[in-house]
C-alpha cells in the first residue's frame, strides 16, 4: 500500500474555489470510482496559509499511475492549475509501513 500527497499552494483567496472545483466535479468521489483508490482526504490548513493537502492510498504505484494517466484528471487539473497560477506541483508517495486506526 502507499500514500500519496499532493500540496496545492492556494492563496487564501482562492481556497474557496479551489475546493469548489473539487465539488462541482467530484473529484475525489470520482478517483474512488474510477481507479484502484482505497481513500482519499482534501484538507485545508488551519493556519489560514491557503495551503490544501490531497491524500490518498493505493494497493500499488501501478495503481496510482493508472489514475495519474485517467483523462478527467488531466481536465480538472486545467481547471485547477488555472486558479493556483500553474502552481500545481508533483505529488508525493510514501510506503506505508504501519497503519492503525480506531
Amino acid at each position: 500500500m502507499i500514500r500519496t500527497t499532493l500540496v496545492l499552494p492556494a492563496l487564501p483567496d482562492v481556497v474557496d474555489a479551489v475546493i469548489g472545483v473539487y465539488n462541482e466535479h467530484d473529484i475525489l468521489q470520482y478517483s474512488l470510482d474510477n481507479s484502484e483508490a482505497v481513500a482519499s482526504e482534501l484538507s485545508v490548513a488551519t493556519d489560514g496559509s491557503g495551503a490544501i493537502l490531497v491524500t490518498a492510498v493505493w494497493p500499488s504505484t501501478e495503481a496510482y499511475q493508472c489514475w495519474l494517466d485517467n483523462p478527467e484528471r488531466e481536465r480538472t487539473g486545467t481547471i485547477l492549475r488555472e486558479l493556483l497560477k500553474d502552481a500545481v506541483g508533483v505529488g508525493q508517495t510514501w510506503k506505508i509501513d504501519q497503519s492503525v486506526s480506531k
